[in-house]
């Protein structure tokens, strides 16, 4: 699957013939989607009936409109191939030492700079490690915190740890190069520029960052004893360098080949995780398994590919629904003013995390109706950014969304009591000062 997709989206711009890989592409993911129906979640088996459904349904009712199922197909192919990707690399994350030291030298830092520094190192950290930075950086924690007061010192608090890298992770979404949401708005926005969508998105989230630390749980228990490890700063410093390396590497195949991001970090990603097990040997598993490996390393994201695979058909009928209706038109003539569409997205998006709808699927039926059309066209740095910010407040406010799940878990608060609770004027506050920042882009864009 992802083979095929290289080569049908790097070579199709100079051998037309080409393009038949990226059918050899989609028939991969809709086979792989098919052999692993009874291992992933029952959330996933529900999409991939439903996508089966609309898209015969699509294709009877209306044949004419075969090309958008098309499109749809293989946009979630797309997905589904960068998803699998995203699993290549997270085993030898998960296994790194200098993960795990870069991490322990966070605690060094003086504890009024603390949650400065987990967050922002969160966000990084994550860039690779995703959610799993937090059970992580908890252990780390926990682990501190039990040794120091072994010694008959004060810990750190596990708990506040917890939270403060919990918001850096999900902050992170907003920028992240290699995340899902910003796979998304880059896929289904024809008219976004993804370098500048990503200078601008990086720089947005740092300032939110900044705010967010007013919500940081005090810490009263940290250490002023608390030493770097040995080797953590170049740890640190390494960690840095192979996120700017991968973004890097991902702009330059991104632009030079003429792909997309998805394509490029498809590229990537294989790449990256057989280069970190070579410099890393630690990382490697049993010899003789890799095969094993490699397919424990694609199942780790099965659930979520055959999600976006069916999600991209489910969205693709939506919006030929609501375009029969006449929606765009309403855009077009001004009935809907643009504006109210980019702000709309904003809060829709966490609004329906909060009350338990998977807030990925929304993301996708919205970015599908919107992102090709008047608005997507019009204001695409808007709309991407407010869909970038929603989905990092949609993570803050979901009690199901994976990070709720795990700090809740983590804290002992639990997945709603982080989310509407704990979380709550964390992402009120956010999403007024995104509202703010979306409109400012809206007016210059």
């Amino acid at each position: 699957m992802i083979a095929a997709l290289v080569i049908g989206e790097v070579g199709k711009p100079h051998l037309p013939a080409l393009e038949a890989f990226d059918w050899v592409a989609a028939v991969a993911a809709v086979l792989l989607a098919a052999i692993r129906i009874g291992h992933v979640q029952r959330l996933a088996r529900i999409f991939a009936v439903l996508a089966a459904i609309v898209a015969a349904a699509v294709l009877l009712v209306a044949p004419e409109a075969r090309p958008v199922v098309g499109r749809a197909l293989m946009q979630g192919t797309a997905f589904s191939a960068f998803l699998t990707a995203l699993g290549l690399i997270r085993a030898p994350v998960r296994a790194s030492k200098v993960i795990g030291l870069a991490a322990a030298w966070l605690f060094a830092c003086p504890a009024r700079m603390r949650s400065a520094a987990m967050t922002y190192g969160a966000q990084f950290l994550a860039v690779l490690f995703n959610l799993g930075v937090i059970a992580m950086m908890h252990d780390i924690a926990r682990d501190h915190s039990d040794r120091a007061r072994a010694e008959g010192r004060s810990g750190v608090d596990a708990g506040a740890v917890t939270l403060v890298v919990e918001r850096g992770a999900l902050l992170a979404t907003i920028w992240n190069p290699i995340g899902v949401g910003f796979a998304i708005v880059t896929a289904a926005i024809p008219a976004l520029d993804p370098a500048l969508f990503l200078m601008l998105s990086f720089m947005v989230a740092m300032v939110v960052s900044a705010g967010s630390l007013v919500f940081a749980p005090r810490d009263d228990q940290a250490d002023p004893e608390s030493r770097a490890p040995e080797g953590g700063a170049r740890a640190l410093l390494i960690v840095l360098a192979v996120v700017a390396g991968l973004i890097a590497v991902t702009l330059v195949l991104h632009r030079l080949l003429g792909v997309g991001f998805l394509t490029a970090a498809c590229i990537v990603l294989p790449l990256l995780s057989v280069l970190w097990s070579r410099v890393e040997p630690s990382v490697r598993g049993p010899k003789g398994g890799a095969l094993d490996g490699l397919a424990q390393a694609t199942a780790s994201m099965a659930s979520e590919s055959t999600i976006f695979l069916a999600a991209t058909m489910i969205g693709a009928g939506a919006s030929l629904a609501l375009g029969a209706i006449g929606i765009e038109a309403l855009i077009s003539g001004g009935m809907i003013p643009p504006v109210a569409v980019v702000l709309g997205c904003l809060v829709l998006v966490p609004l329906a995390g909060a009350i338990m709808i998977p807030h990925s699927i929304v993301m996708l039926l919205v970015v599908q109706l919107f992102g090709a059309g008047p608005v997507g066209q019009a204001h695409p740095q808007a709309l991407a950014l407010a869909l970038c910010l929603a989905w990092a407040f949609a993570i803050a406010t979901s009690p199901i969304s994976a990070m709720s799940i795990v700090t809740g878990r983590l804290t002992g608060i639990g997945p709603t009591g982080i989310a509407l609770r704990v979380n709550r004027a964390f992402t009120l506050c956010g999403l007024a000062a995104s509202a703010l920042i979306v409109l400012a882009v809206y007016l210059l864009e």
